[in-house]
């Protein structure tokens, strides 16, 4: 890129310089006419020219300060996506039985991401510049600035698509004890819907491992909840090799499940920092069964449609186990009904 920038501003000197010589030959020339019309036509022909010239020579330095813009602001939104970026090239590459890698996916993606992310912060000269100069240069940008991120997560070079579903669990407790969690993987026969059970200080977490060569659906998701709860856990988390389907998305969001990609694992604790109580998903148990997952007005309102709502125990994703509601802070309502 800096080369053309250079190229392009020796031809504007050039040009200039061009200039220069024509105005000093054409006034020379003019010297040497009779006066009258055809004095007066040579001078139009060199007015012309001149501008003609000029022209050029603008054109020229608003295309080259038009590459260089979009150049930055490609690199702005690269920038600010690369973690996504790394993270779709290692959910849509594929090897194939003979060691080849299937790139297909991944070359749309980043065909996407120009289209949806970079040119809509293009001007229409930018635009025009970038389509027929900076394309490729960007293109290019994008796939050795995602190649040098992912070298940088010891994670994507020790996961093989070879890995039987035994192994990519045994690999997410590895990944997570790297990061200074106590992780084992659970006895098959008894998990419960639990892959992983992993621990850190006084937050606990269950994970569903999946190796899937399809995007993830719903039942990953409900199996996570479902272990969450039987293990009083704080956190509930599937991860995979792939991506997950948009219920999937969904579902998580309303039941409070992390949805997570394997080069992720060594960054858990960023996504289980404390919660604010309203952000909390909470659960009650008034002697006929659990109730939830509640956000916290929902939760507030209905206990305080209970007499003696304080004996009701309720657990949320911070509790290591169940608590009264006369025990929480939280739920200490102003005129709140037979409180004891």
């Amino acid at each position: 890129m800096r080369r053309k920038e250079s190229d392009a501003l020796i031809g504007g000197v050039l040009f200039l310089a061009g200039i220069v010589w024509i105005f000093t030959q054409g006034a020379q020339f003019l010297a040497g006419l009779p006066s009258g019309v055809w004095g007066a036509g040579a001078l139009v022909i060199l007015g012309i020219t001149i501008t003609i010239l000029v022209k050029r020579i603008v054109q020229n330095f608003l295309d080259v300060r038009a590459g260089k813009s979009a150049a930055n602001k490609a690199s702005l939104v690269i920038a600010e996506h690369l973690p996504a970026l790394v993270r779709r090239k290692a959910q849509l590459v594929r090897t194939d039985a003979y060691g080849k890698q299937k790139l297909e996916g991944w070359i749309k993606e980043v065909s996407y991401f120009v289209d949806e992310f970079i040119k809509p912060q293009l001007t229409p000269r930018e635009h025009l510049v970038f389509i027929r100069e900076k394309q490729s240069a960007i293109l290019t940008a994008i796939h050795m600035r995602v190649e040098q991120e992912a070298d940088k997560n010891p994670a994507f070079s020790a996961f093989s698509d070879n890995m039987t579903p035994s192994e990519f669990e045994s690999f997410c407790a590895s990944e997570l004890q790297q990061a200074g969690w106590s992780a084992r993987v659970t006895l098959q026969s008894r998990d419960q819907g639990v892959d992983v059970l992993a621990q850190k200080g006084n937050v606990r977490v269950v994970l569903q491992c999946k190796l899937y060569a399809r995007p993830v659906g719903n039942k990953a998701v409900q199996e996570a909840a479902a272990a969450r709860a039987h293990e009083r856990a704080n956190f509930g988390v599937v991860v995979t090799n792939h991506r997950y389907t948009r219920d999937a998305e969904h579902l998580a969001s309303t039941n409070n499940i992390l949805l997570l990609h394997y080069s992720d694992l060594r960054n858990l604790d960023s996504f289980v920092r404390p919660t604010s109580s309203s952000e909390k998903s909470w659960y009650y148990d008034d002697g006929m069964g659990q109730v939830g997952p509640l956000n916290y007005s929902d939760l507030r309102e209905t206990l305080s449609t209970i007499e003696n709502f304080s004996d009701v125990l309720v657990w949320c994703s911070q509790f290591p186990d169940w608590k009264r509601a006369g025990d929480v802070p939280e739920l200490n309502f102003v005129g709140g009904r037979g409180r004891k």
